[in-house]
């Protein structure tokens, strides 16, 4: 099972329950149960001029990649300005709130794991009453209080030939990886990481025991789900569901580059099955 969309065909809307605690939210959501996931929810928020998001916590874990605009994000008694490139981990459980800092509009991936109820089967998301503190400095990693926080810039991508950094998966040459969160960092539902495919660069079919998404950010991509190929750009977003057999491909002349989600969170081996490893002779004898 597979969903493919872009960004221009899917509603912004204020959540189920944060219309009174929320001024100028909304989300975009690409993941969720409608599209056939057990595991995940995941979308784009954009938050206005003057927006905010009151102070609340979840029964799931968080994860954020700044892409747009500056916001301040208050998590637990710690206050932060971000900005793009910036990207963290709330855990289950943390009280967090938003507000734009800037003068035009900010706009951040959101990953949720455990996925989200829907708001008529149960509650998971609770607004507490809080206070904003006035200020907030610019994010320094080494002063997160023990909260996973980072930045991420494109010299941070690990050179051809480097160790891969996702666990459980061997370099591909022209495939180049970035982890943001994932079991190393604290997460225990979620992985959330960056991937850039070189002109050329291909992964072979392959299916997971966890699901995955994927926005892509710049360049073009060949992508192949559920025996369906499709040619994906900016703004667009795919989705694949436990055992959906998929494969990526650069077919253009310069890199493309998307931010992926995964829930949950993969094992620590065998994290990839790929249809190659069990061709040939065993097909044939069977």
């Amino acid at each position: 099972m597979h969903f493919v969309s872009s960004l221009s065909q899917i509603a912004a809307e204020t959540p189920d329950g944060y219309e009174a605690a929320s001024r100028g939210f909304t989300r975009q959501i690409y993941v969720d149960r409608a599209k056939g996931s057990v595991h995940m929810g995941a979308g784009i928020c954009t938050l206005d001029e003057g927006g905010a998001i009151e102070h609340h916590l979840h029964s799931f874990e968080e994860s954020f990649y700044i892409l747009e605009g500056q916001v301040s994000v208050q998590i637990g008694d710690l206050t932060l300005g971000l900005r793009p490139g910036d990207y963290g981990l709330i855990p289950t459980g943390r009280v967090h709130a938003w507000r734009n800092a800037g003068d035009a509009p900010a706009r951040w991936l959101e990953m949720q794991a455990p996925q989200p109820r829907p708001l008529d089967y149960g509650r998971d998301t609770f607004f507490v009453p809080a206070e904003f503190p006035a200020g907030a400095p610019a994010l320094d990693p080494a002063a997160a209080g023990g909260l996973l926080l980072g930045h991420f810039d494109e010299s941070q991508l690990p050179k051809p030939g480097a160790p891969s950094e996702m666990e459980g998966f061997d370099p591909t040459t022209g495939v180049a990886i970035k982890m943001f969160v994932d079991r190393s960092s604290g997460a225990l539902h979620q992985s959330l990481f960056l991937i850039q495919y070189q002109p050329g660069a291909k992964i072979d079919p392959h299916d997971h025991t966890f699901e995955e998404s994927y926005y892509i950010l710049s360049g073009r991509v060949r992508a192949t789900a559920d025996g369906q190929t499709y040619e994906l750009g900016p703004g667009d977003v795919i989705w694949t569901g436990v055992g959906c057999i998929h494969s990526f491909e650069n077919a253009g002349d310069e890199p493309v580059t998307w931010l992926e989600t995964q829930a949950s969170l993969p094992p620590a081996k065998e994290a990839f099955r790929f249809e190659r490893d069990w061709a040939g002779e065993y097909s044939q004898s069977s």
